[in-house]
């Protein structure tokens, strides 16, 4: 199955969190409703419903063309209240919820994206919830470096059989009755975000999954050396990407390098950051001008005349006919292979400009 291009306009799968959304809700209103609740709890769980009506709400008009708000919150924060809300589905399957504890710097680790790294959590947390023993635990763990945030959820279930460890992210369910939706839409919201969800291989029993999600409130620089400032010293690159590890990844590694660059990740920011040029170079996705791919270039080519194109694509076999001289570098590519191209820029044209 092809993953969508823009997973927030999905609608089985926007409908899948809409509904988990709903079904924490409704625990919770049950837990208001029990005989001998206090006010203290009653006002708690109000909280949590007001707070996942608020999600199914967000959600729903999401998938109908409302704006997205890029939400960038604390790591620690969104996995307490995600823990917090299936509390009540943990004791309706007799399965213990354990968070094991965050340290501070995981915990204050930012990331974009908030309401999505909720829904993946909790999908993931749903499931292995829904295929754990009675008696036994789920487990969520958190670490973070300097680029990335990791959570794996653990179960004590039956695991995945290895011949249906990739179909389990194309709409092969585990559960009778199951659609298939929930890990396949957790994988393309994460992949939109520049993260990812992977099925982790390990001994014993249940399953792990791991959710990997790129921060942004560090931007890594590795460590400087005289001939890597040299090798671009002095060249202007415009790099067009709206793939945040993707771009993070480019800028950082050509400013070490010594290249001054202009990063644009729509067709807009492109049309506006041509006004700033000329450019040695321009590293080019195709994905934020897909609406109109060969007149974006015809304007980058009219504005910087001399400059290399390099197209960095992973769809090199679609490529349309632009109507100009480009290079190419495939996605997935190392960063040795955007160097290589760069090596061959014109000097003439960076020591002609004034």
């Amino acid at each position: 199955m092809t993953e969508p291009s823009d997973p927030h306009r999905d609608l089985a799968g926007v409908l899948h969190d809409v509904s988990n959304a709903l079904t924490v809700l409704l625990g919770w209103v049950g837990e208001a409703r029990a005989p001998g609740t206090t006010p203290e709890a009653v006002a708690y769980a109000l909280t949590i419903v007001e707070q996942r009506a608020r999600i199914a709400r967000d959600l729903a008009r999401h998938a109908i063309g409302s704006p997205r708000i890029d939400e960038q919150r604390e790591l620690g924060a969104i996995v307490e209240e995600v823990a917090k809300a299936l509390v009540v589905e943990a004791q309706h399957t007799n399965v213990r919820l354990v968070v094991h504890p965050i340290g501070r710097s995981e915990a204050t680790a930012k990331v974009a994206g908030a309401l999505d790294v909720s829904q993946v959590l909790t999908n993931l947390v749903l499931n292995a919830l829904a295929h754990a023993p009675s008696d036994s635990a789920v487990e969520v763990t958190v670490t973070a470096d300097d680029e990335r945030c990791l959570l794996v959820v653990a179960d004590e279930g039956p695991g995945v059989a290895p011949e249906r460890r990739e179909g389990i992210f194309d709409g092969d369910s585990l559960r009778p009755g199951g659609t298939g939706v929930g890990l396949r839409h957790s994988r393309a919201l994460a992949r939109a975000w520049g993260g990812d969800v992977e099925l982790m291989d390990h001994e014993g029993r249940g399953a792990r999954f791991r959710v990997n999600w790129p921060r942004v409130d560090v931007v890594p620089r590795p460590p400087v050396s005289t001939p890597r400032v040299n090798s671009l010293s002095g060249m202007r690159v415009l790099v067009v990407e709206d793939d945040v590890a993707v771009k993070q990844l480019l800028e950082t590694a050509l400013e070490a390098r010594g290249a001054r660059v202009t990063i644009a990740t729509t067709a807009a920011e492109l049309t506006a950051s041509l006004g700033q040029g000329p450019y040695d170079a321009a590293l080019v996705d195709l994905s934020p001008i897909a609406a109109d791919t060969a007149g974006a270039l015809a304007a980058l080519r009219a504005r910087c005349p001399e400059a290399t194109v390099v197209l960095v694509t992973g769809n090199a076999d679609a490529t349309p006919d632009v109507g100009i001289a480009v290079e190419l570098v495939r996605k997935p590519f190392e960063v040795r292979e955007v160097l290589a191209v760069l090596a061959r820029v014109p000097r003439v044209v960076r020591a002609t400009r004034t």
